[in-house]
């Protein structure tokens, strides 16, 4: 059959993955094409704070700050447990660092150091360091992109996602400005923060490089002649297009959020809502498939970073149920189960998360789901709970409330008894500032995310004025999946017998994560993108991955 099209390289996708590759191949030279799905450019990235994580990088430097390849490795490889191989840990941590500088220096993306932010386990783990491994991009104009930004996907979640940045959450913790303030100042300007402002400057520089990005255009399939991907087929505005592509594919669809057969399959939940647009539907794992690829787990699913967050029955996203994140920690609350009881350290979403996924065949499966967010009044008040503000109404329907504890308990079918002896045990910590059970406030890195740094312990204020609340938990995914496609370290994706498929690669959270395993770390995910559509791009134009000096030899 004859080819519509011909492009050097195709990208499936929009996010950090897609539009990585696509800039990498575009400076080098070669033509690109991004074929989005959804209506907007930016996939799952530019929902999320836009953070990067990463071993030694050349932002650290002009503060000073610290850090070898081999306290990242350390941190690393506690956090795969034994799921990552450890010369794809190398190239994350190597490679990370280069694809980051190719982004800066010579894509012209500005990038910072969010300082003052620890690694998730800091300082509980070795290698974990105080500061100096997130990154984040500057606020970008949005006017920058001209004709280009309604087409730029920003949070449907509120301005509070897409219009601060991760610096001033960190710098109102220590007495700065308060970052409503912030939010303020930035809508005003015109400026998009966090990933929604990393997928601006991407964009932005994809267009100066002459990547023909297309939207609302969705490749249902993968044209594979003797073993080799060759081509795709697109379906969008203009009808069915067969694409030729002279060096390759890269699939960078992100995960399968919005398909429940393989939610249930890989990530072990009969049920689970998703904050990620709905087009993220596991069409690489399809369309792969035909080339002779099969998605493997690469973790447990209880390892998996599937959050913990709550339904909204009255908002609507993308014409979709809306489920909402929820981060742990804000004074005045707690997470419990059927009987009652706290069951994890609640001011620290990783803890929460695993600890509901928790089974026990002689405790009735899971004793820790169902479970609750418990909170009174002042928590109402003083911290709000998305998609309101403090000082505003609940969403009509999020929460059952009641005068008394016991009334609530009785309400949403928890042991009463049990409820009333949790709070008043917890309200003891309030005072003391120390949590016996759960050490909660321990954890730097929930203190400063969720705290409130004008308390004795940031994570404490007892639940004390009715009326009070209870807003069932629920699991959410965020595109971040346990199953992904297996690739080696130039992104080429392997097949059944390990070898690589020509013109075939993956990059983002459609790869397997083999380079990580089992833990998690906020801005992982997004330096996955950035790092394997940047070497698929590389690999695809002739510049194969070779060995790179440590940042310590160089």
């Amino acid at each position: 059959m004859p080819w519509d099209e011909v492009f050097d390289v195709v990208c499936v996708g929009s996010g950090l993955g897609g539009m990585s590759a696509a800039l990498t191949a575009a400076q080098r030279g070669a033509s690109a094409l991004v074929a989005e799905k959804f209506h907007l450019l930016g996939g799952v990235s530019a929902l999320s704070s836009g953070q990067l994580w990463l071993g030694p990088n050349h932002l650290q430097e002009p503060d000073g700050m610290e850090d070898s390849d081999a306290a990242a490795d350390a941190y690393l490889t506690h956090l795969s447990q034994g799921y990552a191989t450890p010369d794809r840990r190398k190239v994350f941590i190597e490679r990370g660092r280069e694809a980051l500088r190719f982004m800066t220096d010579t894509i012209g993306i500005e990038l910072t150091v969010v300082k003052g932010l620890p690694d998730y386990y800091y300082p509980s783990v070795t290698g974990s360091k105080a500061q100096g491994r997130y990154v984040e991009v500057l606020p970008f104009k949005a006017e920058r992109l001209g004709d280009l930004a309604d087409t730029v996907l920003t949070s449907p979640y509120g301005d509070g996602y897409s219009y601060t940045t991760s610096n001033e959450w960190i710098e109102m913790q220590d007495g700065g400005e308060h970052v409503g303030a912030c939010l303020e100042r930035h809508v005003a300007a015109g400026e998009r923060c966090a990933g929604a402002g990393l997928a601006a400057a991407q964009v932005l520089a994809a267009r100066e490089l002459g990547v023909d990005m297309r939207t609302s255009t969705e490749v249902i399939d993968l044209v594979v002649e003797d073993g080799e991907v060759t081509g795709v087929v697109l379906r969008g505005e203009q009808g069915t297009k067969r694409v030729r592509t002279r060096l390759g594919v890269v699939l960078a669809t992100g995960g399968y959020d919005w398909k429940p057969s393989f939610v249930s399959a890989f990530d072990a939940l009969p049920q689970a809502g998703s904050m990620a647009p709905p087009t993220v539907t596991g069409d690489h794992i399809v369309m792969a498939a035909k080339a002779g690829a099969i998605a493997i787990p690469a973790r447990a699913p209880a390892q998996s970073p599937i959050f913990i967050g709550y339904k909204v029955p009255a908002e609507t996203i993308y014409g979709q149920p809306s489920y909402r994140m929820w981060l742990p920690g804000a004074p005045h609350s707690i997470a419990v189960n059927r009987y009652g009881r706290r069951f994890a350290n609640d001011a620290f979403y990783p803890d929460v998360a695993t600890k509901v996924a928790r089974f026990d065949g002689q405790e009735q499966g899971q004793p820790n789901w169902p479970a609750w967010i418990v909170f009174d009044q002042n928590m109402v008040d003083k911290y709000g709970l998305m998609p309101t503000w403090p000082g505003q109404a609940l969403s009509e329907g999020m929460a059952t409330s009641a005068d008394t504890l016991s009334e609530l308990a009785n309400l949403i079918g928890m042991n009463a008894m049990g409820l009333e002896q949790t709070v008043r045990r917890f309200n003891g910590f309030c005072v003391t500032g120390m949590d016996e059970d759960f050490s909660r406030g321990s954890v730097p890195w929930g203190r400063i995310m969720t705290g409130d740094p004008r308390l004795l312990n940031p994570n404490l204020g007892p639940i004390e004025k009715g009326p009070f609340y209870a807003v069932k938990l629920e699991r959410v995914t965020m595109g971040v999946p346990t199953a992904g496609l297996p690739i080696d370290t130039d992104g080429r994706v392997l097949g059944a017998s390990d070898a690589p498929i020509p013109g075939l690669y993956a990059a983002g959270n459609s790869a397997a994560w083999l380079d990580i395993g089992g833990g998690y770390n906020s801005g992982i995910a997004n330096t996955r993108g950035l790092l394997y559509g940047y070497l698929s791009a590389l690999h695809m134009t002739g510049q194969h991955a070779t060995p790179h000096p440590t940042l310590e030899e160089a």
